[in-house]
């Protein structure tokens, strides 16, 4: 499949002026957000963290390490708390919903308001309350502002104000956990314990962020304290009633609200709607709101396994919700702009439930007509219209998500054991069709694009599930799980290894008599039909290379054309749309750089003391004894690979004249340094070259600091892949 097929991009596309300037457009609701955060905000908020542990120093409520910690506010001695200004406050949370919430809209932002009792009252104060040991506490989702205002200070590059946020909020959530704690003390007494009511949805979506925030802000005692609250982030989501599906919502004029609703909600009389219509959105709101949190807590979940090999927190056969509704129904602004969108009824009729959606894609094997032209397949066999209705843009990123869990539910399954030819080529056969299905399905929505900003005004996030799925095509061909699990723990030397060495890269490659026959002819039909939709996967009958590299040079064709892709529609991270990738855009150049620097650097060990070192030496493929050595896909993937490297060292070039002509401009004395190269990115071989220039990449990435250990650890891996190289060159065969 071609990039254009993929993107939608054509002749007819909107033009890149008429286009956003940024993730999300700026509305009047994103000031109403902003402007209820107010001196007496900050002042609660400095009240409720200034005061001490109720259980002491040593209390841990939910798994806090021993040791002090940043994230362990009992083992942190504080004078004080120290909070930016209201303005500054405000400007965080503004460049939150500007910024990330695009990328996981799970808060609703049009009655997201802070003036409510749940944002101004402090804790201290809420223990003195009449109904203190009753239905809850009063005050406490201050949490939420400061974790909103933490991640919103990351996208202002205020690093260091975004850390005190991040640690401020995490004390603030223990501080709310340990009230709570006495209240369900007395609650339990006076015999009116109730969980649910006893856990605001503030409070999970609360923790929910510091727990993205630990995992991504560079600090490995951070990550691993994050970690560990995965379960307890799913307990509250549980304790919550999240995971359990809303009763639908037919009645038009609506039912009394909940505490949470009506105290989040704003003055119908502002959104210029009736009483009951308000009533009946908000109704509906509480319940949409809800289960996107859950589901943002199933792709966090998600994402951990991809990135680190880490078992779900949620596994696939867990969720019993339906996928989340279309973005613009979400994002009305008011009750009579949500009822002109169709309101409740619209919702409802295009409700897909997820375990149907994704069973649907699992069993898309068995509705994939056989022998059918490559040109064709994807106008005959589209899985948006096989439904009754498509996914919505959020259900997409969901449903890829599931299906990374489910490659891994896959691969656990035989752990510690050989891989039969029957097995592989049943895990293929399977999880392949299912990956295009949902690409038929994301392609069925005209208005999803790669590229960025939306051209049709949509917003990044259909362009945010496709470094998903060249991620899972990727994965589908060798298991990165051993070197995942290295990479967790910043051993980036065990990582290296574990790619040139582990016998779980390619593992159902070797000791498998009929590996090469999975990969050949028998299913040239079945090829026929991926292609007319996906990139071919480069199906291989005969060669030099072993049935590891084969395996290695299929998943490193997906590389290859997920970073070319990347390249051309200017997603990379030396390009200016870089403020608006989100991390699993790093997460997949990450992969899939190591994935061809691995199968170059398999090449260049089996070559390397005939040809010299490939990337580095002037070598002509056509003549001998390249043309001996290396078969034709070799040298068209090698010439990606090239064009690849090319085109970010341009990148970085470009990139790095800019900047010295800025600091130029600062000291006139000071002259631009103009360069026409990156400095050690033509002495190494293709292996290094494209790590490197990958690692060069990700540190310019501003926003969250887990690129630069993802930066760190590629520039271990090059060092590995020179030596690599050059042992090569006295190598014997």
């Amino acid at each position: 499949m071609t990039a254009t097929s993929v993107s939608n991009f054509g002749s007819d596309s909107p033009s890149m002026a008429s286009s956003m300037t940024g993730s999300a457009r700026q509305s009047s609701v994103t000031s109403v957000s902003t402007s209820s955060i107010t001196d007496a905000t900050r002042q609660a908020l400095l009240i409720s963290l200034s005061q001490p542990s109720v259980f002491g120093h040593n209390h841990r409520k939910y798994s806090q390490p021993s040791i002090s910690s940043p994230l362990s506010p009992g083992g942190v001695t504080r004078t004080g708390s120290v909070l930016p200004s209201t303005s500054d406050l405000q400007r965080y949370v503004n460049a939150y919903i500007q910024y990330f919430h695009p990328h996981l809209p799970f808060l609703h932002i049009p009655t997201l308001s802070f003036d409510s009792a749940e944002y101004v009252s402090n804790l201290r104060t809420a223990g003195m309350q009449p109904s203190f040991g009753q239905a809850g506490i009063i005050g406490g989702g201050g949490c939420l502002i400061l974790a909103m205002a933490a991640i919103g200070a990351l996208y202002e590059y205020d690093h260091a104000a975004s850390k005190e946020l991040f640690d401020s909020a995490k004390r603030m959530i223990q501080l709310y956990l340990e009230e709570r704690r006495k209240a369900d003390m007395s609650a339990a007494v006076n015999g009116s314990y109730n969980t649910t009511n006893n856990t605001p949805l503030w409070l999970v979506q609360a923790m929910l962020l510091n727990v993205i925030y630990g995992h991504n802000c560079g600090d490995k005692q951070s990550a691993d304290i994050a970690s560990t609250h995965c379960a307890a982030l799913v307990s509250l989501a549980r304790a919550a009633d999240l995971a359990q599906p809303v009763a639908s919502c037919e009645d038009p004029h609506g039912t009394a609200l909940n505490d949470d609703a009506s105290s989040s909600s704003t003055d119908p009389s502002q959104h210029g709607s009736h009483p009951a219509g308000h009533l009946a959105w908000l109704k509906w709101k509480d319940g949409e709101e809800g289960k996107r949190t859950l589901f943002a807590v199933f792709i966090l979940s998600s994402l951990l396994v991809t990135a680190y090999n880490h078992a779900p927190a949620i596994m696939n056969s867990e969720i019993l919700l339906d996928l989340p509704c279309d973005e613009e129904l979400w994002a009305a602004e008011s009750a009579s702009d949500w009822m002109a969108r169709g309101g409740s009824q619209a919702a409802e009729q295009t409700a897909l439930p997820f375990a149907q959606a994704l069973s649907k894609l699992l069993t898309a094997n068995q509705r994939t007509p056989s022998g059918l032209s490559s040109s064709n397949w994807a106008q005959q066999q589209p899985y948006g219209r096989a439904l009754d209705t498509r996914p919505s843009t959020f259900g997409c990123l969901i449903l890829i998500n599931a299906l990374h869990n489910f490659i891994w539910e896959t691969r656990s399954r035989h752990h510690s054991r050989q891989w039969t030819a029957k097995e592989t080529e049943s895990m293929f056969s399977h999880i392949e069709p299912a990956l295009n299905a949902w690409q038929a399905a994301w392609r069925a929505n005209e208005r999803h694009h790669i590229q960025r900003p939306n051209p049709y005004g949509l917003g990044p996030l259909s362009a945010d599930s496709i470094p998903l799925l060249d991620l899972a095509f990727v994965r589908l061909f060798i298991n990165l799980g051993r070197s995942k699990e290295a990479f967790w723990q910043r051993d980036f030397d065990a990582m290296a290894n574990e790619f040139s060495q582990g016998a779980e890269v390619a593992h159902h490659a070797e000791g498998s008599p009929g590996a090469d026959h999975g990969l050949a002819g028998d299913h040239a039909a079945d090829t026929k039909s991926r292609q007319g939709l996906r990139r071919p996967s480069q199906v291989l009958t005969t060669g030099h290379g072993s049935k590891r590299e084969k395996y290695l040079r299929r998943a490193a064709f997906y590389a290859a054309d997920s970073l070319s892709v990347s390249a051309k529609f200017s997603l990379t991270h030396a390009d200016a749309s870089s403020h608006e990738l989100p991390l699993q855009s790093a997460m997949c150049f990450f992969d899939c750089s190591q994935v061809l620097a691995e199968w170059a650097s398999t090449v260049q060990e089996r070559v390397g003391r005939y040809l010299g070192v490939l990337g580095r030496e002037d070598i002509d493929f056509a003549q001998v004894p390249a043309i001996m050595l290396l078969e034709a896909e070799d040298i068209d993937l090698l010439t990606k690979l090239d064009n690849i490297c090319q085109m970010m060292e341009e990148k970085l070039v470009r990139q790095c004249n800019t900047f010295s002509t800025d600091f130029a401009s600062l000291d006139p004395n000071v002259g631009p340094q103009q360069l026409d190269r990156i400095p050690g990115l033509r002495e190494v071989g293709f292996g290094a070259k494209i790590l490197k220039s990958t690692a060069l990449m990700l540190e310019k990435a501003a926003v969250w600091p887990v690129t630069q250990v993802m930066a760190s650890a590629l520039e271990v891996h090059a060092a590995h892949m020179n030596q690599r190289a050059e042992a090569s060159l006295t190598a014997f065969s």
